[in-house]
């Protein structure tokens, strides 16, 4: 099968799985189709996978999305550079404190509820005038990271011509 049918096989498999009508074989498909894609993202990214580890775990996509930061300095609002299953990056002018346990509140897509939880930061990079941060997410609910996977599928599909 050529890449483009595959693709289009993939994308009709989604929206149904968005749409929650899936039978029990299809869901099984769908989740090896899931991480077949999420396989190929991520060697597109040049990321390697430790022993193990799942792509769908580890992929990333560039995506704004609206997320709160709960710092000891205060709030701050700041928008995601990428996400992934696993944490997120953003840009703020200063770092929180070295092992700080950072409450976040990600606002999800249409009108969704939204996620809320702690990350802590695993990469701090200094920028002019900046920091770029990377977090990575603590504790989260198998039920957000299903809701966050389904709208990191969506955005990887978007971006790929039909």
């Amino acid at each position: 099968m050529s890449i483009n049918a595959w693709l289009q096989e993939f994308r009709a498999l989604h929206k149904r799985a968005r749409q929650k009508q899936l039978n029990d074989e299809e869901k099984q498909l769908y989740v090896m189709a899931r991480e077949q894609f999420a396989r190929a993202l991520t060697a597109a990214q040049g990321m390697t996978l430790r022993p193990g580890e799942m792509a769908r775990q580890t992929f990333r996509v560039a995506q704004a999305m609206q997320i709160e930061l709960s710092l000891n300095t205060g709030i701050v609002r700041a928008m995601t550079l990428d996400i992934s299953k696993g944490g997120f990056s953003v840009v703020l002018t200063k770092p929180p404190g070295e092992k700080e346990l950072v409450g976040y509140t990600l606002r999800m897509p249409d009108g969704m509820d939204p996620v809320i939880g702690r990350a802590r930061v695993i990469s701090s990079k200094k920028q002019i005038g900046n920091y770029r941060l990377s977090f990575a997410f603590e504790g989260m609910s198998e039920y957000d990271q299903d809701r966050l996977e389904m709208i990191l599928f969506d955005a990887a599909l978007s971006r790929i011509p039909s």
